[in-house]
């Protein structure tokens, strides 16, 4: 990998990363864009099983995509990262 594909790769991520931030902020009405990628999204946030579907519905405006729903699973919901990495693959990045 070369010193450029690295910033892209990081600077791709953080595009994801910032996207599943807003996202959360726009949903649960509180600004969580200093969230860590290590913040539990039901524990911590108080998201919960609808406010999770409006979130994918809210990210998926934000980045101009669409998610497959059979590809989801509750394992993709622990973390602000493990919803970016989620959200990553489905975009195609």
């Amino acid at each position: 990998m070369t010193e450029n594909t690295a910033v892209v790769d990081t600077a791709e991520r953080a595009r994801f990363v910032d996207a599943v931030r807003k996202g959360l902020s726009e949903v649960l009405n509180k600004d969580v864009s200093g969230a860590d990628e290590g913040v539990r999204l039901f524990d911590e946030l108080g998201l919960d099983s609808s406010s999770a579907l409006e979130l994918l519905i809210t990210i998926e405006e934000i980045l101009d995509v669409q998610f497959d729903a059979e590809d989801l699973e509750m394992t993709h919901f622990e973390t602000v990262g493990s919803l970016a990495d989620f959200v990553a693959a489905e975009a195609g990045a």
